[in-house]
């Protein structure tokens, strides 16, 4: 009875195996008659158009800047300025020394702003402008190399290719020229040179001269009084020896 169970038991089990390999190999006939029938092959090749020419390529034209004609607008209104108006650039050559240096930045303090946030200085073209307002450590519009260092009560310190320049603070009836740093420094620490001394040949005579003169006049003071003292000396004899009368 035992070993019957057990054989109706594995019979399903047997048939399943056997319709899985049934299974494959029904679809693997199926392929090998799909490949006999022409399925998977490659397209035919089309004949070549040897009738029609390629097409021809042009060359690019490179895109060059037409003349100041074209760009009025641009001129009239500047993309790069606040209120859209030409601005006056002044353009300096620069050169050696300090004048050379503070006539590139030709521009004249008129007002400084300190505040714990914020610290401006408000410069004006020397000929005459607008006014603009510059934040320490930017640099001023039309001095191109200069930039604002430092701003003090009365007077803002500039730093460019030369050096430092100083614009002090236009008063009333003032100018606020520039001043160059290096000069000023310069002129502080110069030192007077000394006058040359005199020759020792023309010294050495003169003090000996003063010697001798001094000499002199000593011999003849001594001479003087010794001859007041032999005067007044004779003098008191004769009244001591007259008799009274």
């Amino acid at each position: 009875m035992a070993n019957k169970r057990k054989d109706e038991h594995t019979l399903p089990q047997i048939s399943g195996v056997t319709q899985l390999l049934a299974l494959g190999c029904g679809a693997a006939l199926l392929l090998w008659l799909a490949a006999l029938l022409g399925l998977a092959r490659h397209a035919p090749e089309l004949p070549a158009e040897t009738g029609k020419a390629l097409p021809q390529i042009t060359p690019q034209t490179v895109n060059r800047v037409g003349s100041l004609s074209q760009y009025a607008q641009a001129v009239e209104r500047p993309l790069f300025t606040e209120n859209r108006r030409p601005r006056a650039f002044v353009a300096a050559v620069m050169g050696e020394g300090a004048d050379s240096e503070a006539a590139a930045l030709d521009f004249m303090l008129t007002g400084v702003l300190i505040s714990p946030n914020a610290r401006l200085a408000m410069l004006q073209p020397s000929g005459g402008g607008d006014t603009q307002r510059v934040r320490e450590g930017a640099e001023p519009e039309g001095a191109t190399g200069w930039r604002l260092l430092e701003v003090q009560p009365r007077r803002a310190v500039f730093e460019g290719p030369g050096g430092q320049v100083t614009l002090d603070l236009r008063t009333q009836g003032g100018t606020g020229k520039a001043t160059s740093m290096d000069a000023e420094a310069a002129a502080v620490g110069a030192v007077p040179p000394p006058p040359p001394p005199p020759p020792p040949s023309s010294a050495a005579s003169t003090d000996q001269s003063r010697v001798e003169d001094i000499r002199r006049r000593i011999e003849a003071r001594r001479a003087e009084l010794q001859q007041q003292t032999k005067s007044n000396g004779s003098g008191g004899l004769r009244l001591v020896s007259e008799p009274e009368k």
